[in-house]
């Protein structure tokens, strides 16, 4: 029986987040078999509403949003869809969260305990203050408050 069955994926589509994919694919050699794919749309810099489900809502937000952020919220969707397709064809049962909320943190950590995860795998892209120089704010912030272990995937120098 594997540790680490259910996984939570948490990207923000970046290239470090793309690195911390072949992360989550490796660990189907230890035995995962879901991943929780998560994306989380900061609900304070956009029209979108707090904790709306972006899959969900998609048809609907796109025309009430303002053009750049309907096209940029279908880019984002067709985006996890292809790391889905890409994950099923390794195998794994895919599940997509796209939602918006104010605390990318809380959001992250909220899915994993609903789901019940067995790891958390993000990149730390180190883009703050000491601590956080290390790790990001994001990474940190999730490493503080989940419950279940967490696997930080970091640049290669």
């Amino acid at each position: 029986m594997s540790v680490f069955r259910k996984v939570l994926y948490s990207t923000d589509f970046s290239p470090l987040a793309e690195h911390a994919l072949n992360f989550v694919k490796d660990l189907k050699s230890a035995g995962a078999e879901e991943v929780i794919l998560v994306h989380v749309v900061d609900s304070r810099t956009t029209a979108l509403p707090e904790g709306v489900n972006l899959i969900e809502k998609k048809t609907e937000l796109a025309f009430e949003l303002p053009e750049n952020e309907a096209r940029q919220l279908l880019k984002l969707v067709e985006m996890a869809r292809e790391v889905k397709k890409n994950l099923e064809k390794d195998g794994f049962k895919v599940s997509l969260v796209l939602i918006s909320a104010s605390d990318v943190v809380d959001a992250v950590v909220k899915v994993a305990e609903e789901e019940k995860v067995d790891v958390i795998v993000v990149g730390a892209h180190g883009k703050g203050l000491l601590a956080e120089l290390i790790l990001g704010s994001v990474s940190l912030g999730i490493i503080r408050k989940a419950r279940c272990p967490v696997l930080l995937v970091r640049k290669k120098n």
